[in-house]
């Protein structure tokens, strides 16, 4: 909701992002608009030094999160985000006093929901520590005291609202991204999973490919030994799949009896790979007393080429083992260059 909101306003963009970097981006915005409206009103009382602290900290966070958000990776930004606000906390609680002090609680409410559990606990019992350092002999013990376990609540409140909406997320995300039967991930992953790719080799000029498993004869399983044997099999065909890839190639249901694999690789590699994941099925009996084969198109990925074109070059190649009698792989063409495809439109 807060997202949308900050999106019909203009400030949160409406391109898709990653939730950490949403989350980055929503804490960053509302940060500011909660700080630069003090930082105005300092200045207009002539109390110019920390006027100037709030207004370090605005520039901070803008900065900060318009770069988590171009480059794609909070990991470091939110670590930043993090230092900055603790230590401008920090820095008008000395200057203030204690009429600052209320600026711990969110500050440490945020730490929580901005890095790691063990990173926000550190950073939270060193503001504590600090803070009470610097207040302790301007309020009474009974008001440091109150401050003392209230603060500590608040983290503790922090700690269990941030640790459930992780899990949550981890939970929701499982369900949209894995299919139920397999356990491989599903086709909703795969686009996305293509897409990063296809940018990433634009970018850093790497080598990927495409692997199109087919199940050969997959509906006569299914008639011969009923559905329930056809979905153990292919439980069985992705436990049996997962030990040949390596941990940085990942499995995908396509659909129906389709499986995809992606492979950091050229297409030799990737054709090797498939030529032995077909080799040992044949010689495999996933189904007791009963050989499975499976028809394999492999396409690496070419300069300047979409993910429709490129999986359709691996459907291609799908189409031609299986028209060539099933059982066999075959490598899709290399993708025409953008000078070849601009010479064709010519002619």
């Amino acid at each position: 909701m807060i997202k949308k909101a900050l999106s019909a306003i203009g400030i949160v963009p409406a391109k898709k992002l990653n939730p950490e970097q949403e989350l980055l981006l929503i804490q960053a915005v509302l940060a500011v608009m909660a700080i630069l409206p003090f930082a105005a009103w300092r200045f207009m009382q002539g109390q110019w030094l920390v006027g100037m602290v709030d207004l370090a900290i605005v520039v901070g966070m803008i900065l900060l999160g318009a770069y988590g958000y171009l480059k794609g990776s909070p990991r470091l930004v939110t670590i930043l985000l993090t230092l900055i606000y603790t230590a401008g906390m920090l820095t008008v609680v000395a200057m203030r006093g204690s009429e600052a002090l209320f600026w711990a609680y969110p500050t440490a409410v945020a730490c929580y929901f901005m890095v790691r559990t063990f990173e926000a606990a550190s950073v939270s019992c060193f503001a504590l520590v600090v803070v009470a350092t610097l207040v302790a002999d301007s309020v009474s013990p009974v008001v440091l005291s109150s401050f003392i376990v209230t603060y500590i609540l608040v983290c503790l409140f922090a700690y269990l609202f941030s640790t459930k909406m992780r899990e949550d997320r981890y939970r929701l995300e499982q369900k949209a991204t894995i299919d139920p039967l397999t356990g491989a991930n599903n086709r909703r992953a795969l686009d996305d999973e293509i897409e990063r790719i296809v940018s990433s080799v634009s970018r850093n000029h790497h080598s990927a490919a495409l692997l199109l498993f087919d199940i050969d004869h997959f509906k006569q399983i299914n008639d011969q030994f009923g559905h329930a044997v056809g979905d153990t099999f292919l439980k069985e065909f992705v436990r049996f799949l997962r030990p040949t890839i390596r941990k940085n190639e990942r499995l995908f249901r396509y659909g129906g009896e389709e499986f995809v694999v992606l492979v950091e690789g050229g297409l030799e590699e990737a054709g090797y790979l498939a030529e032995q994941v077909r080799s040992l099925l044949e010689d495999s009996q996933l189904i007791p007393g009963h050989t499975v084969t499976v028809s394999i198109g492999v396409a690496e990925l070419g300069m300047l080429e979409s993910s429709r074109e490129w999986m359709k070059r691996a459907d291609d190649a799908l189409y031609r083992a299986k028209r060539s009698g099933r059982n066999r792989v075959c490598l899709a063409e290399a993708s025409k260059s953008w000078e070849s495809q601009v010479l064709d439109a010519v002619e």
